[in-house]
C-alpha cells in the first residue's frame, strides 16, 4: 500500500473505529487459541472414552480447524478493510481542532484515491464476483476503484461506514441554508434500488458521532461569523 496523503491518517484515529479494530485482533487471537485447545480437549474426551481413533481425532480436528479458520480469515479481512480508508486532520471524525482538510481517502491496496465532494460510493461486484467495483454514487456510474474483496456484507458494511465519513464531511462543508446530506443520505436509503440497508447514528449521540474537536471547531467558527457580522453592521 502506497504512503498516506499529506495531512492524512488511517481513520482508526476515531477512538470508535480503532476499538472495532482492537476487537478484531482479539477475536483473531482468540479464535487461534481456541482452536488449539478445541483440538486437544477433544482428544482428551476421545481417550477417556477409549475412543482415540487417529481418523476420528483427524476428521474432528478438520471440521474444528475449517470452523475457526472461516472465523479468523473474516475478522483479518475486515481488519484489512478498515485500514483502506484514512481521512484529513479537520474531518468531524478526527479529534483535532483543525478543519482545513476534511477529507476522506480510500485506498485500492497500491495507492490511495481522494474521494471528491458530494459523491457516495455504490458497490458492485467485479469480475468472477471475487472483487469489488467502487463506483461514483450508483451502479451507472464511473469506476473509482476496485477492491480486491468480494462484495460480501462484511465489504458492503465498511462500505456504509465510509459513505457515513462522507455525509459527515459534506455536512461540515455545507452553507447554513443548504440541505443537510446526512438527511439526504437517510432518505436515499429508502429508495428501492438502494444495495445497502444502513444504520444511521444521530448526529447528537451514538458510536459515530463527530469528535470533541470537530464540535469545538464547529463552534468556534459559528461565533466568529457571528461576530464578523456584527462588525459589518
Amino acid at each position: 500500500m502506497g504512503d498516506l496523503p499529506d495531512d492524512a491518517i488511517l481513520w482508526s484515529v476515531n477512538s470508535d473505529i480503532a476499538k472495532v479494530q482492537r476487537q478484531n485482533m482479539y477475536n483473531a487471537v482468540f479464535f487461534t487459541f481456541t482452536g488449539f485447545f478445541a483440538i486437544i480437549i477433544c482428544f482428551k474426551i476421545l481417550s477417556v472414552f477409549g475412543l482415540d481413533n487417529m481418523i476420528i481425532l483427524f476428521i474432528l480436528a478438520v471440521i474444528i480447524a475449517f470452523m475457526l479458520w472461516k472465523e479468523l480469515s473474516r475478522n483479518i479481512r475486515k481488519m484489512a478493510l478498515l485500514d483502506l480508508v484514512a481521512i484529513g486532520s479537520g474531518h468531524p471524525w478526527h479529534p483535532s481542532e483543525g478543519m482545513e482538510n476534511n477529507s476522506v481517502f480510500v485506498s485500492d491496496g497500491e495507492s490511495w484515491h481522494l474521494i471528491p465532494p458530494k459523491v457516495r460510493i455504490s458497490p458492485q461486484p467485479g469480475s468472477g464476483n471475487e472483487s469489488t467495483l467502487l463506483k461514483k454514487n450508483d451502479m451507472d456510474g464511473k469506476t473509482m476503484l476496485r477492491w480486491q474483496h468480494p462484495p460480501d456484507p462484511l465489504t458492503r458494511g465498511v462500505l456504509s461506514l465510509i459513505n457515513q465519513a462522507l455525509s459527515f464531511r459534506d455536512a461540515q462543508e455545507r452553507d447554513f441554508d443548504s440541505e443537510d446530506p446526512i438527511e439526504m443520505a437517510r432518505e436515499r436509503e429508502e429508495l428501492e434500488f438502494y444495495p445497502v440497508e444502513r444504520v444511521w447514528e444521530e448526529t447528537t449521540q451514538g458510536s459515530l458521532a463527530p469528535e470533541p474537536g470537530a464540535l469545538l471547531r464547529k463552534m468556534r467558527t459559528h461565533s466568529a461569523e457571528i461576530i464578523n457580522k456584527d462588525d459589518e453592521q
